[in-house]
Order: C-alpha cells, then structure tokens, then sequence
C-alpha cells in the first residue's frame, strides 16, 4: 500500500499557468484529491497546464463557465467540501467576479485559499503583468546568476519557488488548521520566493557576498565524447582524491591558490579530453572526487542513478519527472509518484458535484444550460 499524507485532502484548483500546475501536482502527488475548474468550451479534450503531461496527471477536472453568474453559487455550495483552493488571478480578480477568498471562508471557515501571483497581493507592484524572467529579474537572483545582464536561464526558476513555497504554506495551514479549527489566506509572490534563495551562506545582500568563481576545483570540462563532467572538489579532501585519481599529485598544492589556476585548469582541461565522460565519473567518484556527469534532459532516461530511483517516470506514455519528496513509514511505506494520464475537461463534474450535495436533476439543468 503506498503511503499519502495528504489522502482526504479535497484542493480546488483555479489555476492554469505553471505555478499553480507545480504546486497542486505536488499536491496530488502527497494524495490530495485535486479537481481543476475549467472551461465547459474545452469539454472532452486533455486537461493540460500549458501544454504539459508532467504538470497535469494524477489530477481531476470539472466544467465550470466562470463568466456566468450563476457560477458563484455554484462555487459557495461546492466549497463547503473543499480544504483548499490555489488560484493565480491578479489580485482581487476573483472576489470581483463574485467569488473570492471572503466568499469561501462565509461558506467554510475551514478553506485554505493559496493565491499564488507574480509580485504578491499588496504594494505598488502588486497588478503589475509578468513572466518569469520579469520575477526573476526583480527578485535579485537573476543578478546573482549572472554577472552579464544580458544572459538569461534556459528555464524557468521562479515558478518553482513560488510553487514549493505555496505547498509549503498550504501544508503549514492544514496543520494549524487541526490546532485552531481555521483556515488561512496564503499570499504567495514569486519574486519572494526567488528572493528567498539569496538566504544562504553565499547570501549577496551581505555585506561579504562570496562569489562561486570558476576555479580548477570547481568547473565544468570536456570529455572525449564531447560530453561534460562537473567537478566540484573544493575541499582538500576532494582535491585530493581528484589529483590522485587523475595521476596529477602534484597539483594538490595549487588549491585556492590564484596565481596557479589557469595553469591548473589547463591541465585538468587535457586530461580529461582523453576519455568518455562516463569513464571519469567511474573511476574518480567512488575514490571521493566530487565529479558527476552533466546530463541534458533526455540523457536523464539512460542515467543508471535515476533509473534504480525511478526519478522519471511514465504518464500515459510521457516521461515526466516524480515527486522529489519520498516519505517513509515505519513498515516501509513509502510515497510514490502516481502515472495515471491527465484527465480529460469535464469528465468529474457530475461525480464531484454530487458528492458536494448537488442532485441529479440540477446537473441535467446545468448542463443544458452551458454553466458546466
């Protein structure tokens, strides 16, 4: 039997942008009951956040048309079975539309609402448009990054800051929630949650921010197959063992020392043009030398490492990534990532309304009508 923390747990999902998808499929992953609102124009086709199988499965999904307002009272009776809602709409989009955040916490003191937006429910920010890049560059980790302004990441880094933090907040408030009885309003920006990675000991808002320069011990080098190793040998054990795995004893002295790193480097740079990436990682890792492989995405799935873990799994035919966090219980137990595809637009809606309260007869008068 596979362990689910979160089993019990009902999340309505208002989301449709990759911050909400990463939190609530975390979510799901744990065991939570996640139900995303959509559309009824998108009726019977897959249910996919921007495109994507890996932020999609493992969830449910009913048609509700948000437009109308006859959804609000939908919404009020359908929330009194809901622990928590995520939603990503610019601050105070959804209470003017007629359900909100006060709305659901008069129907159910017990919700938990996660807002999930780009630079947080209040200061002159606030309804500013954004992307990733946009919060990147606010946040002061894209400076941290990048010396040059001018380059950028190949992918993004706040969505998934803000969606760990919001799975973390939502966890925090259903534990306080068996302490008070109440539930909370989670105010999540993305730019925080990226500022938040400057905490560290390498912290630049310190007053001795400490730069990870490239140096011989820490560096990315070529092999003969044209792929590459990182070596991350700051310390004079892993220095060492890297120099004697090598054959280069000779260059232990050199550590830390400035005026000997390109020549260093150089060196290090030959030898290791003289075999497979693969070959370096067998031989220097087990001895203690901090070296692995630098693996592109599709390379992950021949990785033997993430293979034996199963680190990538399969979702209707999709590799997509599993769920980082593997929880065990005392007999063994232990979470897993569920493979089942993404839904299909609507095909929960009668299921979860009527566990909600709602008849049969109400369902025949809302389809007809176009609300779900």
């Amino acid at each position: 039997m596979t362990l689910k923390p979160l089993n019990g747990i009902r999340d309505l999902d208002f989301t449709a942008l990759p911050p909400g998808g990463f939190c609530t499929l975390m979510l799901a992953d744990l065991g939570a009951e996640v139900i995303r609102v959509e559309s009824p124009v998108q009726k019977g086709v897959p249910s996919l956040v921007v495109g994507q199988v890996a932020l999609s499965r493992g969830k449910r999904s009913i048609t509700l048309d948000l437009r109308n307002p006859a959804s609000s009272d939908i919404l009020k009776r359908l929330i009194r079975s809901v622990d928590v809602v995520v939603e990503n709409a610019k601050p105070g989009a959804m209470e003017s539309r007629g359900f909100g955040y006060t709305h659901a916490r008069a129907e159910n003191n017990r919700v938990i609402w996660c807002a999930i937006t780009g630079f947080g429910q209040t200061g002159p920010y606030a309804q500013y448009a954004g992307h990733d890049l946009s919060y990147l560059a606010h946040s002061g980790l894209l400076g941290a990054l990048h010396m040059d302004p001018s380059s950028q990441p190949g992918i993004s880094l706040t969505l998934q800051a803000g969606a760990l933090a919001a799975v973390i907040g939502i966890q925090s408030a259903l534990l306080e929630r068996t302490r008070s009885g109440e539930g909370a309003f989670l105010d999540i920006s993305l730019s925080e949650a990226a500022t938040w990675w400057l905490t560290c000991g390498i912290n630049p808002l310190s007053d001795h921010p400490y730069v990870l320069a490239s140096t011989p011990d820490r560096r990315l080098y070529r092999c003969a197959d044209g792929r590459f190793v990182a070596v991350a040998c700051a310390e004079p054990r892993t220095w060492g063992a890297l120099c004697d795995g090598l054959g280069v004893p000779e260059l232990k002295p050199t550590l830390h020392k400035k005026e000997e790193c390109v020549a260093a480097a150089d060196k290090l740079a030959g030898i290791f043009l003289s075999r497979p990436a693969a070959e370096w990682v067998e031989r220097l890792a087990p001895q203690g030398a901090a070296v692995t492989i630098v693996n592109q995405a599709r390379q992950l799935l021949d990785d033997p490492h993430v293979q034996a873990r199963r680190t990538v799994v399969e979702s209707g035919g999709t590799p997509v990534p599993a769920n980082p966090v593997r929880m065990l219980s005392p007999d063994g137990r232990c979470t897993e990532t569920a493979v089942s595809p993404p839904p299909k637009v609507g095909q929960d809606t009668s299921e979860v309304l009527l566990s909600a309260g709602f008849l049969a007869a109400e369902l025949e008068a809302l389809s007809r009508s176009g609300i779900i």
